[in-house]
């Protein structure tokens, strides 16, 4: 009886192991796409939940602010993939930051905005 449940606990185990390595490839595949624009500025937030749905925001904007591509990662599974979210597509990062709220999407845009800010104050110290 004991065999069996270890011999299944581990191949769950081994499951989620296997199934994080894809999710990860997912991840770090997204990150290379949208990285490879010529200018810009790419910025990733990441709103944790112990107890639900965590979220993964990608966002790239261009030398102005402009926000030009932006994807989602949400779920609570290894099976979450990244999808395109264009709700703030077409915006400067300023109207962008008026607009989020308190929800774990809006959170990790936040997260993800300031990121992209601090790039750009660095660029900016750089240049001076």
């Amino acid at each position: 009886m004991w065999g069996w449940f270890i011999a299944v606990f581990a191949g769950v185990w081994l499951l989620q192991i296997m199934m994080t390595k894809i999710q990860m490839k997912n991840y770090q595949l997204t990150i290379n796409k949208m990285s490879k624009r010529p200018s810009g500025y790419l910025g990733v937030g990441i709103q944790k939940q112990k107890l639900g749905i965590g979220v993964i925001a990608v966002i790239v904007v261009n030398n102005d602010g402009m926000v030009l591509e932006s994807q989602l990662m949400k779920g609570v599974t290894v099976f979450s993939r990244f999808e395109p979210y264009t709700v703030y597509d077409g915006l400067h990062i300023e109207e962008v930051k008026k607009k989020t709220g308190g929800e774990s999407v809006d959170q990790a845009v936040k997260m993800a905005i300031e990121k992209i800010e601090s790039q750009m104050e660095k660029k900016a110290i750089v240049a001076v």
